[in-house]
């Protein structure tokens, strides 16, 4: 852990390493082909991004028409049954 005199020490010494560039920094060249690399990766990842979005599309509607299905039949599902009180001791089959 650093201490009060070590901090001290830094400050006499100047912080200058601190805030400017190292002689061995990275080069101009080295930036520009990182910031390549990283525009490419942002590319892949927006199509992946929109593929997700188009298969989310699909789903949403695979729901919407079984919830149409669904409720279609339940309206066209009718119990034209009479009532038979003999048969109330009856198992369902």
């Amino acid at each position: 852990m650093y201490g009060t005199t070590d901090l001290a020490t830094i400050f006499r010494q100047g912080v200058s390493s601190l805030t400017q560039a190292s002689a061995s920094g990275t080069s101009q060249s080295e930036h520009v082909i990182e910031n390549q690399m990283l525009r490419a990766e942002l590319s892949m990842w927006s199509q992946k991004y929109a593929h997700l979005e188009d298969e989310m599309k699909v789903i949403k509607e695979k729901l919407i028409s079984m919830e149409r299905d669904k409720n279609a039949s339940n309206r066209t599902t009718q119990f034209n049954h009479e009532y038979d009180p003999e048969q109330d001791d009856q198992p369902v089959p």
